[in-house]
């Protein structure tokens, strides 16, 4: 489990979503692009609940270790959307031209 935080809040995500927002936040900020994400979290009382995360630059999110969690959910879902949003960005981004 991981906190992800995002400003002054911080939400209880799987290490496979924390890895899958990061990533896609690096990928919109390197693009000066933005979107948002219903990020699959839990409440206060350890229900499933969602959380809307706005990524892009000038937004800092990071991800904490948590303790471990047996609530941690199967967040395939998710991650499988966020790496197919990925995949969209980059097939649309500029080539990155080679040092040299």
């Amino acid at each position: 489990m991981k906190y992800l935080g995002y400003g002054a809040a911080t939400i209880l995500v799987s290490d496979a979503a924390a890895s899958a927002v990061l990533h896609y936040a690096a990928i919109l900020m390197q693009i000066g692009g933005g979107d948002v994400v219903d990020v699959p979290t839990t409440d206060d009382h350890g229900a499933f609940a969602h959380a809307s995360v706005v990524l892009g630059p000038g937004i800092p999110v990071m991800a904490t270790n948590a303790p471990d969690d047996v609530l941690e959910g199967e967040d395939r879902d998710f991650v499988d959307e966020i790496t197919g949003r990925v995949a969209v960005v980059l097939a649309g981004a500029p080539a990155r031209p080679q040092d040299g």
